[in-house]
């Protein structure tokens, strides 16, 4: 299972360190220096406070991580560069844990962290405030980086128009990015291509799995997540709340010929707005072959199309399976989507989200209890609250069991 495999790396590369540990600043004095007298293995601890560096890892098989954690440990860029750079073939051995990574700026992209032809492993941070022409926060470029359990807030495009996007995260060249259990807020890709939280173009196989995404936005396509070109992803278990795009509030896509596109598993959707009223949700192209939704629960807004499927490349629809797609004085489903209510598992009805927007959690009696299909692709051991994905027998629709 993929999401095991994920978490077992990040046990795997953050608990052993069979090599030296350099104090910054007692034994160094900035984290560059600390870098470069690190050896394989070596660990670079880093003390609090504010540090204007701009780093680079050098492809070494390091840690370099806080004493005191993001809040009181600060990598500013000074915006001149990127505060952070892995180009030189670095692997989930090499680790950034524990920073807050700001004011950095990159004409092309990769203001906060730039991972070129690299696939380090990038956890516990906040990365914010940075700005780029393409990934705001985090570019990927031909790489498989772990990117878990940060904060991206607040980064945004600058210094140039147009681009791939990726307001708080870029990944474009073949390869299998893993995001997952981050917080991915307010976001801004400007006029790039999409992707106001996270842009995927021709971006492999990522796995984008238990995040939250909120109030991301951008003026294209895809106010979380935009996907183009090759960019099957696997997007399981996540929140998407108070996104905005022109089309497609919260996730936008276009499938090229020859590509499966995307997988949607047990993901919650809630107050995302579609500027054209054009899939609130979800706006879907596809191509020669379907794109699949199993076990998600999509709450509209008020007045818009729910889920829009686009007729760009073909007339072929995504297939929907066990999901709740519920329109508030809107469609439910548009383009050359037919209504698939009463088909497949597929229900239209108010979810009875706990509390909305903050907490997408069900109260009893939701009719998503018990409404999804335990032979859904993906479905991990535990929901997005770290409970047990299955009880009663059946899985629930969306990020929570009941």
């Amino acid at each position: 299972m993929k999401t095991t495999i994920a978490f077992g790396l990040i046990w795997l590369v953050t608990s052993t360190c069979l090599g030296s540990v350099i104090n910054v600043p007692a034994d160094q004095p900035s984290i560059q220096a600390g870098i470069n007298a690190a050896n394989t293995g070596d660990m670079v601890v880093v003390a609090p406070g504010t540090y204007t560096e701009n780093i680079n890892f050098m492809g070494k098989a390091i840690t370099v991580r806080s004493s005191g954690g993001s809040k009181v440990t600060i990598i500013d860029g000074g915006g001149v560069a990127s505060v952070v750079k892995f180009s030189s073939g670095e692997t989930l051995k090499s680790v950034l844990r524990g920073f807050t990574i700001t004011h950095g700026f990159a004409s092309f992209g990769g203001g906060g962290i730039e991972i070129s032809s690299s696939s380090p492993t990038i956890m516990q941070n906040v990365i914010k405030n940075n700005s780029a022409c393409n990934g705001d926060g985090i570019e990927v470029s031909f790489g498989s980086p772990l990117i878990a359990s940060n904060t991206i807030v607040g980064n945004k495009q600058s210094g140039c128009s147009g681009g791939i996007g990726g307001g708080g995260i870029s990944i474009g060249g073949a390869a299998s990015a893993r995001v997952i259990g981050n917080l991915i807020q307010n976001n801004n890709a400007g006029d790039g291509i999409g992707g106001g939280g996270i842009s995927l173009f021709a971006a492999g196989t990522p796995v984008i799995m238990n995040n939250i995404f909120r109030g991301n936005t951008n003026v294209s396509t895809g106010g979380a997540i935009s996907m183009y070109n090759f960019s099957d992803a696997i997007v399981v278990q996540n929140l998407f709340i108070q996104n905005s795009s022109p089309q497609g509030g919260a996730i936008y896509y276009l499938v090229a010929s020859g590509g499966n596109g995307p997988t949607l598993v047990n993901n919650s959707f809630f107050g995302n707005i579609a500027g054209t009223g054009m899939g609130s949700a979800v706006f879907a192209n596809d191509f020669d072959r379907p794109s699949h939704l199993y076990n998600n629960i999509l709450k509209g807004v008020s007045g818009q199309t729910t889920v829009f499927c686009g007729g760009m490349n073909s007339s072929t629809p995504p297939q929907f399976f066990n999901n709740d797609v519920f329109a508030i004085g809107g469609l439910n489903y548009g383009g050359i989507c037919s209504d698939q209510t009463g088909g497949n598992g597929n229900i239209s009805s108010d979810p009875l989200f706990v509390k909305s927007p903050g907490n997408l959690q069900l109260q009893a009696g939701s009719p998503a209890i018990n409404a999804g299909d335990n032979s859904a692709p993906d479905i991990p051991t535990k929901d997005k609250a770290g409970k047990p994905r299955i009880v009663g027998g059946t899985i629930d629709m969306g990020a929570f069991e009941f």
